[in-house]
């Protein structure tokens, strides 16, 4: 089983180097929409290239306020949609043309697509029963923060992660957050197996929703390319991979149904930071890699006081495991600590394994900018 599935984001990130990870030296890498990679020249592909937003851009918002102005997506939703007034006159016309199709036979292209035949029925489940999580989320977005944790495994310090927050793109038409992170193994283990990988996950700012992630590896035992586009549209993800190994080429290509509400393997850990982390808080929501999805049930444990970069910081520690739907067993668990402030920094985590246990540490800390809010990314609106 590939070790992406086992955890989700740096679950994902450190347990792709649970045999190596490097010293804090990290080459930049320039994003990547991995065209060549997979030779995608269908609309699927163009819909979903990243574009920069202009500083003159009209809908770029000078204005920073603080966090404790922040409202909740659901407040924000309404908001939104009570400044979408419809004249009178085209209210009753649309209200004519929706009696008129009553009585004839509804199309394909009017049916929603949860409605359709083949739209799976434990996802209509999850969409009613996870929408609170994303109702209450506060987004945690601090352009150019930074992250450097020390990975270690048997008290063996075998690399490091470097996960960044970037300024927010345009993608599929949207305004996205824009997460990186970059993985490398440390220099001595580099004689046995050395790795680098970059890894991008694109959200939607409005909703929290992946739209987007990509995912490069370069091993001394492999080379991996993994493209996953997310359509709220069609409630679909887009899936091409393609390994290099050993002078042999895999490639796969698919395409599946998703729920309305979930996060990818990358984008979780932000989504995280966003949740009420009060002690005895539960929450649970889908994770969905590689066309697979996972179910992540977390809970706030307890507040500790744990010494990080010399200093002691008060932190919220949650137990997280993941699982399959309808799978009694665990199938992988982790704790994490996040800084009680309102940063909410990955300051350390822990994942048992087989033999010992993968550990984490926050090592180096850049804050970042201000922190943006909803009324930045869409003024006029909030």
């Amino acid at each position: 089983m590939n070790k992406q599935y086992i955890f989700f984001l740096l679950f994902s990130l450190i347990l792709w180097s649970c045999s190596s990870t490097k010293d804090r030296k990290f080459r930049d890498q320039v994003s990547t929409e991995l065209v060549e990679a997979f030779d995608l020249k269908d609309d699927r592909f163009e819909k979903f290239k990243v574009h920069d937003v202009s500083e003159n851009d009209e809908e770029v918002s000078q204005i920073k306020k603080d966090i404790d102005e922040k409202k909740p997506l659901k407040e924000i939703s309404k908001k939104v949609e009570k400044k979408k007034v419809v004249p009178k006159k085209k209210i009753v016309k649309k209200k004519i043309e929706v009696k008129e199709k009553v009585s004839k036979e509804e199309t394909p292209e009017d049916i929603p697509v949860e409605k359709t035949k083949d739209y799976p029925k434990k996802f209509k489940e999850y969409n009613k029963k996870y929408k609170y999580v994303w109702d209450n989320v506060k987004p945690v977005f601090f352009p150019n923060e930074k992250f450097v944790l020390r990975a270690s495994y048997l008290g063996i310090t075998v690399g490091h992660a470097k996960l960044e927050t970037l300024p927010v793109v345009n993608v599929a038409g949207r305004k996205a957050f824009h997460f990186k992170g970059s993985l490398k193994s440390a220099s001595f283990y580099d004689y046995i197996y050395e790795v680098e990988d970059w890894i991008e996950s694109y959200v939607d700012a409005r909703t929290f929703l992946p739209v987007k992630y990509t995912l490069v590896q370069r091993e001394s035992g492999q080379d991996v390319d993994d493209l996953q586009l997310f359509d709220p549209e069609t409630l679909k993800t887009y899936f091409w991979y393609k390994r290099l190994k050993k002078g042999k080429i895999k490639k796969i290509e698919k395409n599946e149904y998703t729920p309305k509400y979930f996060q990818d393997s990358f984008s979780a850990l932000y989504f995280v930071r966003g949740l009420d982390l009060k002690i005895g808080n539960k929450f649970e929501f889908p994770i969905i890699t590689r066309t697979k999805i996972w179910l992540m049930k977390m809970e706030v444990e307890k507040i500790e006081e744990i010494k990080i970069m010399g200093k002691w910081i008060n932190a919220y520690k949650i137990k997280a495991e993941t699982r399959f739907p309808g799978v009694l067993s665990k199938r992988g668990d982790i704790n994490f600590w996040f800084s009680t402030d309102k940063f909410r920094k990955i300051l350390k985590f822990k994942a048992n394994v087989k033999i010992g246990a993968i550990e984490g540490e926050l090592v180096e800390y850049t804050q970042g900018d201000k922190r943006v809010t909803m009324s930045d990314i869409f003024p006029g609106e909030y």
